[in-house]
């Protein structure tokens, strides 16, 4: 297996350089290996880092270089947590065929600070994380170079993990005031303008569908020809008396779902997430694989596809995998603010990942092809001591949505994703001092693709062949905007895959069950 991988990497295309922009698609990994190879994007303070979507469909991984010299390591990018820690070569997991096989992982590409003239140690044992899913991550906290995109961060403040459950690493791109530290210290994204490398704490992402290889993050700046109209600018989410954010959070204000026949769209299901007056919480989280709703609204959405919930082994939510190739015009609308819709084919959100294994499980489901549901319910998070009443919007919806991140107005950018581009129209964000700007347009419509496969991480030319100048932006004024259903510091982020009822994949100890769940992956949302 060890050659099947170096040979994908071997198969890697070479990069393209225009105008000072450096793109390199990626092809997809190997299932259980975390790959991931870096190029960037690089236009004038605009980093770009390509991203590795898992073949599964879960978990966008990124390689970086730890140390002096590099070292090149394997992270998984997580918006829902704020630390980037990497995995000790000694690391239990790395040495221990029991905890390999408890949590169907092994370790991939990892760090020895023995080799790394710059690395330093802060804090002995002061490192030390737990996700929603129960797995966790401990050891040291170091600081040490790392380059990412093409630009070194010196000294950086990670987290060196000899005990770990996972086999790569995690790139939190969270606030600091999420870290797990006791002690708030300069996270990656501070980082980044403390050295000048950017002017204000901001970044776009776009994962691209679930056939795409690779998804594209770009610091400091936005890609217009990544998403479709009008960017809309959200407020992020903070309580009353909340200093500042912890997460991600926006108000949500309604879920649909909805069928467009002979140009006629008619709304299947139309429902206000929430009973009150009050809108419904959801953080935007890049690290987990699936999407939860209030059981209020995924009921309703579950009984009109008929989907099979397992109450008793998995937690999970399973659909007929009819719905691939079914009622491709069915979608869920997902409204925000006061003009702010994402939509998102119900096909993008039927991930056909069982294979053979759908004989071994220890329940019949009633389709002769069972898929796993992308919308699950938030109810299964109550047991772990969690409300209802909010959403949490990973994976299955953030690859339809192209989302910018500003944390230092505290807003956010939201467009339905351009799928599949191939170009670029790069706009920096410097000198900006009030907020996202104003008025900033993508494409018209869907770019068409013949290859529905196609890598959709960006090539620097022009439609017609040229290529396009990056803009500079100064922001102006921006206003915030076993049922068949028929008919360590608490720290919510949430990292590399799939969660399954609050930890089913922690939790899960029958023989023959972990692997499927660990290679499908896990959710982490950090305590």
């Amino acid at each position: 297996m060890k050659s099947t991988l170096a040979t994908l990497l071997a198969l890697a295309s070479a990069a393209v350089a225009q105008n000072g922009v450096l793109n390199f698609p990626l092809n997809r990994g190997v299932p259980h290996f975390r790959v991931g190879n870096v190029r960037q994007n690089v236009k004038r303070d605009t980093y770009s880092q390509a991203l590795i979507n898992n073949i599964t469909g879960g978990a966008y991984y990124a390689e970086v270089t730890v140390g002096t010299p590099g070292q090149k390591v394997s992270v998984v990018l997580d918006t829902g947590s704020s630390d980037l820690w990497v995995v000790s070569y000694q690391a239990d997991l790395c040495t221990d065929s029991k905890i390999q096989r408890e949590w169907g992982d092994s370790c991939d590409k990892t760090y020895n600070p023995n080799k790394s003239s710059s690395y330093k140690v802060l804090e002995e044992d002061g490192f030390e994380i737990r996700y929603l899913d129960n797995s966790t991550a401990a050891g040291d906290y170091i600081t040490d170079d790392l380059k990412i995109g093409g630009t070194t961060i010196k000294s950086l403040q990670m987290g060196y993990a000899t005990k770990t459950v996972r086999g790569a690493g995690i790139l939190g791109v969270g606030y600091s005031s999420n870290v797990a530290s006791t002690q708030r210290y300069p996270n990656l994204i501070d980082q980044f303008v403390a050295q000048k490398l950017i002017t204000t704490k901001a970044y776009s992402l776009y994962l691209n569908d679930r056939r795409s290889d690779t998804g594209n993050i770009l610091f400091g700046g936005i890609d217009k020809d990544k998403f479709i109209g009008d960017l809309s600018i959200l407020p992020i989410y903070m309580a009353k008396g909340q200093a500042e954010p912890i997460h991600f959070e926006v108000e949500m204000q309604s879920v649909s779902l909805d069928l467009t026949k002979d140009g006629k769209t008619t709304k299947i299901i139309s429902t206000d997430p929430s009973l009150s007056q009050t809108s419904t919480i959801a953080i935007l989280d890049s690290g987990t694989t699936l999407s939860y709703l209030p059981a209020k609204i995924t009921d309703q959405i579950h009984s009109k596809l008929n989907v099979y919930v397992d109450d008793m082994w998995t937690g999970l939510t399973f659909i007929d995998c009819k719905y691939l190739t079914s009622n491709p015009d069915m979608r869920l609308s997902f409204t925000f603010g006061s003009n702010a819709t994402i939509s998102v084919p119900v096909w993008e959100v039927v991930l056909d990942l069982l294979g053979g294994t759908q004989s071994d499980l220890p329940f019949k489901m009633p389709f002769e092809r069972a898929c796993i549901f992308g919308i699950q319910s938030t109810a299964g998070f109550q047991e772990d001591g969690f409300d209802e009443d909010w959403a949490l919007l990973g994976e299955t919806f953030l690859r339809s949505a192209y989302v910018v991140y500003d944390l230092t107005h505290h807003q956010i950018g939201m467009a339905q994703a351009n799928l599949n581009s191939t170009t670029t129209d790069i706009v920096e964000l410097r000198g900006a001092d009030s907020g996202l700007p104003g008025g900033l347009v993508g494409v018209r419509e869907q770019q068409t693709s013949k290859d529905s496969s196609e890598s959709g991480s960006g090539s620097s030319t022009e439609k017609d062949g040229g290529a396009k100048e990056t803009e500079t932006v100064t922001a102006g004024s921006t206003a915030p905007t076993g049922t068949t259903t028929s008919g360590a510091k608490d720290s919510d982020s949430a990292a590399a895959g799939l969660s399954a009822r609050g930890g089913a994949v922690g939790a899960l100890a029958v023989a023959g069950l972990t692997s499927f769940f660990a290679f499908v992956g896990g959710a982490v949302v950090a305590l």
